[in-house]
C-alpha cells in the first residue's frame, strides 16, 4: 500500500503543489556563458543540495536526469516526467554504472541536455564524483557548473545533502561557473584533475570554502 501511494498518489499531488508553490518564487538567471551557443547541448553539473530549487528552471525542456531505482526513485521519476524531464534510472554502484552507460547512449542519439547532481546519490556533500566527467568525455558535451544562492530559504538539515527549499516569495539567483570541456582521449589522471577542477568551480560559485 505504501509503495502504491508513493508511486501513484504522491507524484501528481507533488506536481500540482510544486507548480503552485514555486510560482511564488522569483528567479534571476544570467545570460548563458560564452562557449555554449543556443544550438549546443551541454551537461548541467550541480550539488544535490540545489536540486529542488533548480528543477523549476528546466521544466518542459530537453533535459535528461538520472534517478534512483528505489521506490522513492520511482516516485521522483514520475514527478519529474510530469514536469517534462526524461529520466534514466540508476542508484547502486552497479545500477549507477548501467544508468551512466544508458545516459551516454541517450545523449549520443538525442539532442538533449543532461542534469547531474555531482555529489549524489548519497554524498558526501559537496564532493564531486567522476561520473559527470566521464559522461562529458564520452558524449563530447561541455560541463556547465550551476549553483543557486537564495535570499530566504528552508534548509533540511536532517538530510545528508542539506537540501535547500526557497521560501515563498524568495529570490533564487542562478550562478554559472566556467565551462569545462573534456577531450575524448582524456586519461584517468586527467579525469581526476578535471573532477577536482569542477569541484572547486562549484565551491566558488556557491561561496563555499574548498574541502578538496
Amino acid at each position: 500500500m505504501i509503495r502504491f501511494i508513493k508511486i501513484n498518489i504522491i507524484p501528481p499531488f507533488l506536481y500540482v503543489f510544486y507548480r503552485i508553490y514555486m510560482s511564488t518564487v522569483k528567479y534571476k538567471e544570467p545570460a548563458m556563458p560564452k562557449g555554449i551557443g543556443s544550438l549546443d547541448n551541454y551537461i548541467v553539473a550541480h550539488f544535490h543540495q540545489d536540486e529542488l530549487a533548480l528543477v523549476k528552471t528546466r521544466i518542459n525542456s530537453s533535459f535528461v536526469v538520472m534517478t534512483s531505482k528505489s521506490t522513492d526513485g520511482e516516485m521522483m521519476t514520475r514527478f519529474l516526467r510530469l514536469l517534462g524531464y526524461k529520466c534514466v534510472r540508476g542508484s547502486s554502484k552497479k545500477a549507477g554504472d548501467k544508468a551512466l552507460i544508458e545516459m551516454i547512449h541517450f545523449l549520443k542519439s538525442n539532442k538533449f541536455n543532461a542534469v547531474v547532481a555531482v555529489d549524489g546519490p548519497r554524498g558526501p556533500i559537496y564532493k564531486v564524483k567522476q561520473g559527470v566527467v566521464i559522461l562529458a568525455k564520452q558524449t563530447g558535451l561541455p560541463i556547465l557548473p550551476v549553483a543557486v544562492n537564495i535570499n530566504n530559504v528552508f534548509c533540511i538539515n536532517k538530510s545528508w545533502n542539506k537540501a535547500l527549499i526557497p521560501k515563498p516569495f524568495s529570490t533564487v539567483n542562478i550562478q554559472f561557473g566556467n565551462i569545462i570541456r573534456v577531450a575524448k582521449d582524456t586519461q584517468k589522471n586527467k579525469i581526476e584533475e578535471l573532477t577536482e577542477q569542477l569541484e572547486k568551480e562549484l565551491h566558488s560559485i556557491k561561496n563555499l570554502r574548498s574541502i578538496v
